[in-house]
């Protein structure tokens, strides 16, 4: 998967990669974050991969979509036409934002979508991280929190895997199953169902 490097989670991505993360040290994450975070603060890795994509947007050109809301052929022809093929990170978020700008889901499902917690700023360097044992060890054990929270995010998180159109959709239909409001739930199943058809034809079925 591509994610762009000038951003916190490209720069954690490549180290877990490279197979880094858990061996780096608190003073380079330290200095990741100052160099690549505004007012050098990072939250969750779901807030931070939104907050690094909303950077990513502003450079790139702005959307002209089609007038029609809800799913229509003309928005599915868009949503086809700008996300095919292998997606990188923040396209992969810009499909579900586009798609709740178009009205096919809502914001709510589309931050579930993506895996979204509670968002918390933590700031670089902040002495909360002292607590019991020395600062080296608060420190260690700081880092190996970081390292577990985006190798884990990374390895399991559904939008990770999700590298095409196709399978954002089944992400959401998956998403859709394990939701508390049936009604709800069952009327924009519906609704993805009728984009697998125009969108895949057969060869994707949703039980």
């Amino acid at each position: 998967m591509r994610v762009m490097n000038n951003s916190l989670t490209g720069a954690l991505y490549n180290r877990y990669q490279s197979g880094s993360m858990d061996s780096m040290s608190y003073t380079d994450f330290n200095r990741l974050v100052q160099s690549l975070t505004p007012n050098g603060s990072f939250t969750s890795p779901e807030g931070q991969l939104w907050s690094d994509y909303q950077d990513w947007k502003k450079a790139q050109p702005q959307r002209s979509l089609p007038d029609t809301k809800g799913l229509t052929d003309e928005n599915i022809a868009y949503l086809k036409e700008h996300f095919s093929g292998e997606l990188n990170i923040f396209q992969r978020v810009d499909a579900y934002d586009t798609m709740a700008e178009m009205g096919i889901i809502t914001k709510q499902e589309m931050f579930e979508a993506i895996g979204f917690g509670p968002v918390e700023l933590v700031s670089a360097g902040s002495e909360k991280i002292v607590a019991n044992g020395t600062p080296e060890e608060a420190r260690a054990k700081f880092m190996a929190k970081v390292a577990a929270d985006w190798s884990g995010f990374f390895n399991g998180a559904a939008i990770m895997q999700s590298d095409s159109l196709e399978d954002l959709f089944k992400l959401l239909d998956e998403q859709l199953k394990n939701s508390r409001d049936k009604d709800a739930a069952q009327e924009i199943k519906d609704v993805l169902e009728q984009v697998a058809r125009k969108s895949f034809g057969a060869s994707w079925a949703m039980v």
